[in-house]
């Protein structure tokens, strides 16, 4: 590849249509597939945390595999598309069994959506760990790395966007409200899951891997591997932050909906609209955020945009019941600061490989993302199981038909969501300050791994 390649709009699109799928699916779970098992389905919220625990740790472990299998991966269309390919449409199916309520009895509802959140994690799996690792292997330009990351995390607040408010403007918009739940949450689950599969396989036909690196075994075992990586300093402190952002973001996504619809009492008319707020100026921040990352370098950027964050996180804690203006000043503000905690974390994420290379001498993104990925889901899976085992334990009421939650219920969500939440950003923000990783780091980086390769030429 030439140096200075730009990399066409056009694939830059299709490569952020993948993210937006992704997000599409996984955001709508994220957001309201705890709220509907415990209110719709009847399932405790600790079975719930439970149902979340089992599935996304079992996820981690298949993260780790798909980032073993996919680098040691060689086909005609490369070593990460293949699985967009063949992973597009089981993903869609498996994503609309988790909106289908087989009965009212809760061993086998709890069986039921157990292995159905088996199943879609281990699919989400075999499509998003290639494709986290394709973009090292579209570009190694620095500068188009984060071009493209703004395009993908563009589509990636559009996919948040469109779950977020979707499903709200679905099942309490066009169906009304609560009464239907039963019915209007599967039709989502069918729209959803088909638009889904369409703008993955979109991503496979519209990209390309222009870094040919060879199929890597890993070399001297899993352990010594696991080693070798975690040895790097920017490896393990970008993993670190990476964690703890995305851990945060979890939280916040798992307990916003019991805010709004247990403890402020917004209408369910317009759940939807204050569902979208954030996310509508996480998108339009998203070039800011990148411009101000070109200026300040991404960490510095980020640490301001996590501390940033804290205002409407602690606001939270003392929002009144029943005052929708608040309720959208914490919404406007919250999509500010998450516009700058998705973009920048993941432009900086693929800049780390390179060090790796330089360290061990083998490009291996698929082991470095699978790693990631096993590190993040495991300590997501567990705080999430923590944050509803504390709600029911404060004594959340599961499918209350009255819709009427105990104070100290109520109580817990706030602490979860606005302390919660706001302590992983902190600790996120410690990590980048420290983080030593630079443009020119990066730049100064590349060149001494291509003069190793012209001497073993």
């Amino acid at each position: 590849m030439k140096e200075g390649f730009v990399v066409p709009a056009r694939e830059k699109v299709a490569f952020g249509l993948g993210d937006f799928a992704n997000n599409l699916s996984m955001t709508a779970i994220n957001f309201y597939f705890i709220f509907f098992i415990v209110n719709v389905a009847g399932i405790p919220a600790v079975l719930a945390g439970v149902i979340y625990w089992v599935s996304r740790t079992v996820a981690a472990c298949t993260d780790l595999l798909m980032g073993i299998v996919s680098d040691r991966t060689s086909s005609r269309f490369g070593r990460r598309r293949v699985y967009l390919l063949f992973g597009a449409i089981p993903l869609g199916i498996f994503f609309f069994l988790l909106w289908f309520i087989p009965g009212r009895a809760l061993a086998g509802n709890f069986i039921y959506y157990l292995c159905a959140m088996l199943l879609f994690n281990v699919t989400f799996s075999l499509v998003t760990i290639p494709y986290n690792s394709l973009m090292p292997e579209l570009t190694q330009s620095y500068d188009e790395r984060t071009s493209i990351s703004g395009f993908r995390m563009a589509f990636s607040f559009l996919g948040n966007l469109v779950a977020a408010a979707g499903v709200a403007l679905i099942v309490d918009n066009l169906y009304p409200g609560r009464g239907s739940y039963p019915s209007s949450y599967p039709v989502m689950g069918i729209i959803f899951g088909a638009a889904t599969s369409l703008f993955v396989l979109i991503t496979f036909l519209g990209t390309k891997e222009r870094i040919h690196a060879q199929a890597e075994k890993i070399l001297g075992g899993f352990w010594n591997a696991l080693r070798s990586l975690w040895k790097v300093r920017e490896v393990r402190l970008m993993i670190i932050l990476f964690v703890f952002n995305q851990v945060a973001a979890d939280i916040f996504m798992a307990m916003v909906i019991f805010f709004l619809k247990d403890v402020v009492r917004i209408p369910d008319d317009i759940t939807s609209i204050v569902m979208a707020i954030p996310l509508v100026i996480a998108v339009a921040a998203a070039p800011l955020w990148v411009f101000i990352g070109g200026k300040l370098g991404k960490k510095r950027a980020y640490v301001v945009g996590a501390i940033f964050f804290l205002i409407p996180l602690l606001m939270v804690l003392v929002a009144p019941v029943g005052n929708v203006s608040i309720v959208i000043v914490i919404a406007v503000l919250m999509g500010i600061g998450s516009s700058a905690t998705q973009v920048l974390p993941w432009s900086m994420l693929p800049d780390v490989v390179e060090f790796d290379e330089l360290a061990n001498g083998v490009r291996r993104e698929g082991f470095f993302m699978g790693i990631t990925q096993l590190t993040y889901k495991a300590s997501s899976a567990l705080v999430i199981l923590v944050a509803t085992a504390l709600i029911g334990a404060f004594g959340y009421i599961e499918n209350n038909p009255t819709g009427t939650q105990p104070a100290s219920a109520l109580m817990a969500v706030r602490i979860v969501l606005g302390l919660g939440t706001a302590v992983f950003y902190v600790i996120a923000a410690l990590f980048a300050r420290f983080l030593p990783l630079t443009r020119e780091r990066f730049e100064e980086t590349k060149r001494l791994i291509e003069e190793r390769k012209a001497k073993g030429a």
